[in-house]
């Protein structure tokens, strides 16, 4: 039984439909309002769950911040329990959803989360970091504008910790250009790419190599893990 005026950010498989967790799958029939970030995603993932007839919200980059604060009103008035998805992996995470979950706790209303895929600790689990007690830095995404992008990734290229850098799938190709550029040809990555899928493609090695091995490679979703 789910709390009312209460909202469970769910996470949804990154790919491969067999990762969705019970206790997502039971969240999501059991919630009185589904949150998602793109009508027609959310709706394919409610269908192939075979769950019907839910009341669907957008919510997104394009209309956080004006309308986190109707939709928490209208939870608490409609004293519904919400389900929070994202197009793929955790919400909040390199996703909309955080504005309307400190307006929750900034109203003492519940948020409970539901656990599950993460493109960013799925690319962790595969570095192979013998550290058992490293320390690692997500920095997300990049500056769009090369000039900035590669100010940043210099920056970056001084820290001692693994950096952890996620981009739209445009941009895969550029990104690890300004890497060597900046980096140096040896500079040692981990690249992953459409984790989880068919498609799936994961290489640690220096950047030059990863640039030769991922010449042919479509867009698609991919982490970067610069390592020190």
């Amino acid at each position: 039984m789910l709390k009312k005026k209460c909202l469970y950010p769910v996470a949804v498989p990154i790919g491969n439909f067999d990762d969705f967790t019970l206790r997502a799958i039971q969240t999501l029939k059991d919630a009185d309002l589904i949150i998602g970030e793109e009508r027609a995603t959310t709706e394919r993932i409610l269908k192939r769950l075979q769950i019907q007839n839910k009341e669907i919200i957008i919510l997104n980059e394009h209309n956080e911040k004006t309308e986190a604060k109707n939709i928490l009103n209208y939870i608490v008035k409609q004293n519904y329990s919400a389900a929070m998805i994202s197009e793929a992996g955790t919400p909040s995470v390199a996703d909309p959803g955080a504005i309307l979950i400190n307006m929750f706790h900034q109203n003492n209303l519940s948020v409970i989360p539901i656990p599950g895929v993460s493109s960013i600790m799925t690319a962790l689990m595969v570095a192979g970091n013998e550290n058992y007690n490293a320390s690692y830095k997500y920095v997300g995404f990049l500056s769009q504008k090369k000039e900035i992008r590669q100010k940043e990734l210099k920056e970056l290229n001084l820290e001692k910790i693994p950096i952890i850098i996620l981009d739209t799938p445009y941009r895969m190709k550029p990104l690890l250009k300004d890497i060597k550029a900046i980096c140096g040809n040896q500079k040692k990555i981990v690249f992953t790419y459409k984790l989880t899928q068919p498609e799936e493609f994961i290489i640690k090695s220096n950047i030059t190599d990863v640039i030769a091995k991922t010449e042919n490679l479509k867009k698609g979703e991919f982490v970067v893990i610069m390592l020190p």
